[in-house]
């Protein structure tokens, strides 16, 4: 039986990046460039990018370190060094350090053979479009009006039908001068291993073309219109479709979105075109059952609220508990990649507002609005919060009469509750209590010292600086969480960026996010973002735009950002003398 698993991750693997940079030695990099030569701790020598008599190059091994104390002025890790060295961008020092370090790098993508198959999978949807409208799809057009959906959505989301004879997709494409090579890769046409005879993948089936965020169709999934199992199937994962990764309708919905930092997800196609057909345009759905960690890590560069309005039924049930367990543990996961911030993983919750429509028996969400928009809207407002969810749908999954089964409730619930602020706190307590027949002081006494300090509640109302930087905090793992917030900051209010103009980059200590600050600095969307880093540092990037920000008022992310941006300042100056 699942339920919702709330667990500090005690190990992560290790980013590309991080496994290079393990396998260097700052000395042994910078050696073949420049004598160095022993002096205390470190090393010492003539800069190798300016002339001069007296040695201002300073090599620290502890901190895997250099900096030029003369004309230069600059400093940095390995990846630095080779860079100026070198005259290499990030990816070019990356390929470089890979290879001196044995390193594997995943190929890169190639962006002209994505831009193929977007155009075949467009032309694919428009074929399917265009066989909807013909005799052949005349059963798929009679389940569409039974869907009651109109021709604007028919349209807008260019709902098609897939021809049963099995080739003709194939004999359109080839026509248009796709190779069968192309089509294959996308997933529309199939080859068997033994005969080498191609057939369309999609047949006889209601076709509903997926887009990514940016618009462009990269899959499909379809429906059977007779008996046939299963009832839906999808394009199975390419290089540019991954069913896990994507979000069905967010290109419709991202902008409403992005407004409104809500967003209402739902489990199937058409729950979602019903939605919007009736002007719900915040909506997208998992094109499943449960959310998978990835698509809720996208709306988390988009969205503060979620709000599950998934199927009552058993299944639908069971998959709203797996889509909370998803959500939770991308912010778990940003917590603890936070983990020296004296607030704790836990906490990170409240800035995130989970929530759960609680939908009649026997309606789902097309049939819902379909039927009466008014109480969907009524239901999407009144959805409950997480707790308010969990408590008694994870009582009513064990066995209440004995000691162990009541244990297991407290262990799987306690950890959000303690996270909450004082008032909070002793009320969903009180509702755990009551969910599994003990008092308060039991309930208390099982639970012991989790709790969270005044300091710390306080703290999720406003928004409080991390710990001060001090000398024993200058090392790279205390001095990313203020580096990564304030590039989450920056990436989610992009009005702040005109107070960061003026920022020495080099004040970061981390070269990852130093190549996000550049790069950020000259975009003016985070899509542009996406497309200016390098592969390499995706991850990372991904990381950044699903890091909490506080909802507070502009003027005070301004005091937040002015504030740590001169921590970064004063780190590096330090870092200097002590150099």
């Amino acid at each position: 039986m699942r339920i919702l698993r709330i667990r500090q991750s005690k190990r992560h693997r290790l980013s590309v990046i991080d496994d290079i940079k393990a396998r260097l030695d700052i000395v042994d990099v910078v050696s073949p460039y420049v004598a160095l030569q022993k002096s205390g701790r470190g090393f010492k020598a003539n800069c190798p990018f300016h002339n001069e008599k007296t040695p201002s190059f300073v090599v620290n091994p502890e901190r895997q370190s250099w900096r030029c104390f003369g004309a230069c002025a600059e400093g940095g890790g390995a990846f630095d060094f080779v860079m100026k060295a070198e005259n290499m961008d990030f990816g070019q020092a990356l390929h470089l350090l890979a290879q001196r370090t044995g390193v594997q790098l995943e190929k890169r993508g190639d962006p002209e053979k994505s831009d193929i198959l977007h155009s075949v999978n467009r032309a694919a949807a428009n074929f399917y479009q265009e066989t909807l409208k013909t005799e052949e799809g005349r059963q798929a057009r009679n389940y569409i009006d039974s869907r009651k959906l109109n021709d604007s959505s028919i349209e807008k989301f260019i709902l098609g039908y897939s021809p049963s004879s099995g080739d003709g997709l194939k004999s359109h494409l080839l026509l248009h001068d796709f190779k069968i090579e192309q089509a294959i890769e996308a997933g529309l046409v199939r080859q068997d291993e033994e005969s080498g005879r191609t057939y369309d993948f999609f047949r006889g089936r209601l076709m509903f073309p997926i887009f990514d965020r940016r618009g462009n169709v990269v899959g499909f999934g379809g429906r059977a219109l007779d008996d046939s199992n299963p009832k839906y199937i999808n394009t199975s994962a390419t290089s540019i479709f991954d069913k896990r990764n994507t979000l069905y309708a967010l290109n419709f919905a991202i902008d409403k979105v992005r407004d409104q930092r809500t967003a209402v997800v739902v489990e199937g196609y058409m729950d979602a075109i019903a939605a919007h057909e009736h002007g719900y345009t915040n909506v997208v759905a998992s094109m499943g059952t449960a959310l998978t960690e990835q698509q809720v890590a996208q709306l988390r560069t988009l969205a503060d609220k979620f709000i599950l309005a998934l199927d009552p039924d058993a299944a639908g049930q069971e998959a709203t508990l797996r889509s909370l367990e998803s959500s939770w543990r991308v912010i778990q996961s940003n917590a603890a990649q936070q983990r020296q911030r004296s607030q704790s993983a836990l906490s990170q919750w409240k800035t995130t507002d989970l929530r759960v429509a609680a939908l009649p028996e026997g309606l789902d969400p097309d049939a819902l609005i379909r039927q009466d928009a008014s109480r969907w809207e009524s239901i999407v407002a009144d959805a409950a919060p997480l707790l308010e969810f969990l408590i008694p749908n994870i009582a009513a999954r064990f066995d209440l009469t004995v000691p162990h089964g009541k244990s297991q409730v407290v262990d799987a619930i306690w950890p959000l509750i303690a996270a909450l602020d004082r008032l909070d706190r002793e009320q969903y307590a009180q509702k755990l209590a009551d969910a599994i027949g003990v008092s308060m002081e039991a309930l208390r006494a099982s639970v012991g010292n989790h709790r969270t300090s005044n300091r710390q509640s306080r703290r999720t109302e406003r928004y409080e600086p991390p710990p001060e930087v001090t000398e024993s905090t200058l090392n790279e793992s205390f001095a990313e969480p203020v580096e990564e917030y304030i590039l989450a900051l920056l990436i989610n209010k992009p009005d702040l960026k005109e107070f960061a103009e003026n920022f020495d980059s080099q004040c970061f200590y981390s070269i990852e996010n130093r190549e996000v600050f550049t790069n950020w600095m000259s975009c003016s969307k985070i899509e542009e973002l996406w497309d200016s880093v390098d592969e390499s540092l995706h991850p990372h990037l991904t990381h950044i735009t699903t890091i909490d920000i506080l909802s507070v008022e502009l003027i005070e992310s301004e005091r937040a950002l002015t504030e740590m941006l001169r921590r970064l300042q004063r780190r590096f100056h330090i870092v200097d003398q002590q150099n």
